[in-house]
């Protein structure tokens, strides 16, 4: 007589990262950032994956847990694994091809000449040193990132090259040559690699797209799509006397701890009738037109720079002409989703990352806020700063 085998039940997938909201787990698969929040009943089934276990043992040993009959368990199991295989979240396969989105900091060895040496800088933890084959390019790129200059060996490397028929490229960390359609271009490629560099040197942290800032409570949060007014409202803040910790990565350890990244503050025309004491004065040429389409601002000549501290609040911030300066809290649901959009990829981090997003929604009040008036706005993160009532605009939890 023929016996069919028992049936394993999947494993969870080797992608798939958890983190726990309230009383809620939540998992995330690597490659699809989609949040999946489960019920008791199915985080009761999610911990019980694993191992050499059968679809048998895992509906008696809920069934135990539960005080069922294990005919009406067999089903919810089946139904939620099937789910959850549907969702990617398990798998029957032990090997998965690993998928990589971030280089990987490598050593740069000897620069080759000829070439002008743009420098070297501290990107968080990469050392990045820069050559161009352009000695207008280098001294630009150089002016802009000098907020960053460090005297140390480099541990990766940035190359802008132009060939015999014009065309620019831009090779970072020992890649494959990125294609610009001009001088202009390569220079604005070349600080977007470096940003690129500083994330992916930093695997063991949560790292947002968000400006930061810092006072004696402990640091803020900002995080923000592109023209937002993140960068902005940094500006604004530093002038008022908060450290600047940056306006482009917030790099958070397990700590919930924000690490500094001082570059130079990027201004958007919009943003420049603001700020008219911090017009820069171009040499002309290259650096005219970089000036043109962004300012880039030592934050130092704004204010003073701030150091590492844990951060008390997460805000993210909004511009609207006419809008009513308005702080809203948001629930840690609905938090982990704004910051999962909001931070940059978890591919080839740790897998602990995804659980300091958890801890940071958990730990940390996260806000949105909306305003026309910047001068309230500041008013308004300066108090959270300083874990003072912010008296304008505030409500407890978003409508």
């Amino acid at each position: 007589m023929m016996f069919a085998p028992p049936v394993v039940a999947p494993r969870p997938h080797p992608r798939v990262v958890e983190t726990c909201v309230g009383n809620s787990r939540v998992l995330m698969h690597l490659d699809e950032r989609r949040l999946h929040f489960l019920n008791e009943t199915a985080t009761a089934i999610w911990e019980t994956l694993g191992g050499s276990s059968t679809v048998e043992d895992l509906t008696l040993k809920l069934a135990d847990r539960f005080d069922i009959e294990p005919a009406v368990v067999r089903t919810d199991v089946e139904t939620m694994l099937a789910r959850l295989r549907s969702a990617g979240l398990v798998t029957v396969n032990d090997l998965v091809s690993r998928v990589s989105s971030l280089r990987a900091v490598e050593p740069c060895g000897a620069i080759p000449e000829p070439a002008f040496s743009a420098g070297t800088y501290r990107a968080l933890r990469a050392n990045v040193a820069i050559e161009c084959a352009d000695a207008e390019a280098a001294s630009v790129i150089g002016r802009i990132l000098e907020p960053l200059r460090v005297d140390t060996e480099p541990d990766t490397s940035i190359r802008v090259r132009v060939d015999s028929d014009g065309r620019w490229t831009v090779t970072a960390a020992g890649g494959e040559p990125v294609a610009t359609g001009s001088r202009l271009a390569a220079v604005l490629r070349t600080l977007a690699e470096v940003n690129g560099l500083a994330v992916a040197s930093v695997r063991d942290h949560l790292v947002l797209h968000a400006a930061a800032v810092s006072g004696r409570g402990g640091a803020v949060v900002l995080p923000a799509a592109s023209n937002s007014g993140k960068s902005t409202l940094a500006t604004a803040l530093v002038s008022h006397g908060l450290g600047y910790l940056s306006d482009e990565a917030a790099a958070l350890g397990p700590d919930l701890v924000c690490m500094p990244y001082p570059k130079s503050i990027a201004l958007d025309p919009g943003s420049f009738p603001l700020f008219p004491n911090l017009a820069p004065t171009p040499a002309g040429g290259l650096d005219l037109a970089v000036s043109t389409r962004e300012w880039h601002i030592d934050p130092s000549s704004v204010g003073r720079l701030g150091r590492s501290r844990s951060v008390v609040a997460v805000v993210c911030p909004k511009w609207r002409p006419g809008a009513e300066t308005r702080l809203c809290r948001v629930a840690p649901a609905d938090a982990m989703q704004i910051l999962l959009g909001e931070s940059f990829d978890f591919a080839e981090s740790d897998r602990g990352v995804f659980d300091i997003l958890g801890r940071l929604v958990n730990r940390v009040p996260v806000f949105r806020l909306g305003y026309s008036d910047l001068g309230e706005a500041v008013e308004v993160v300066a108090r959270l700063v300083d874990g003072e009532p912010t008296g304008i605009g505030t409500v407890s939890e978003a409508d």
